[in-house]
């Protein structure tokens, strides 16, 4: 295998990783001062912040992983959608939890649908951003008002 092939498998691995990196930097910090683990218990308030930090958070590391895989977004951000479906599936799996299954699995659910939501969302800006670039700079030829 040629040195170009390992460079693009190894950049890709490493894209997936850092956008699970930047999933756990930011759920951390999301979490931190909600009290942590979010459980069925806690007040409303408390839920829908958790839930945004979740939606926040996958969003980013989707994001991530798209911006630093260079090519086909959607596949990177899949890439630590999958490390985030591993980590959930061993903790729902192994860990005692006072919550019903059905709400860590939506906890998780949540978190792996916004990481590929951000990959999504990279790949439509980098393709604005290109298409800019191709008119030059200036706005869409359909959004130009006539000056007459």
């Amino acid at each position: 295998m040629s040195r170009r092939r390992w460079f693009i498998i190894l950049r890709s691995i490493g894209a997936a990783l850092a956008g699970y990196v930047a999933i756990i930097l930011a759920t951390t910090a999301g979490f931190t001062p909600l009290g942590g683990l979010i459980h069925l218990s806690a007040p409303p308030r408390v839920q829908v912040l958790a839930t945004v930090v979740a939606l926040a958070a996958g969003l980013l590391g989707g994001m991530v992983a798209a911006w630093l895989g260079g090519r086909s977004p959607v596949w990177h951000a899949l890439g630590t959608a999958t490390f985030v479906a591993a980590e959930s599936t061993l903790v729902i799996g192994f860990r005692p939890s006072v919550d019903p299954l059905w709400f860590d699995l939506a906890g998780a659910a949540t978190l792996i649908a916004a990481t590929v939501a951000g990959g999504y969302l990279w790949g439509r800006l980098a393709q604005r951003r290109a298409r800019r670039q191709l008119n030059g700079g200036g706005p869409r030829p359909e959004t130009r008002r006539n000056a007459a």
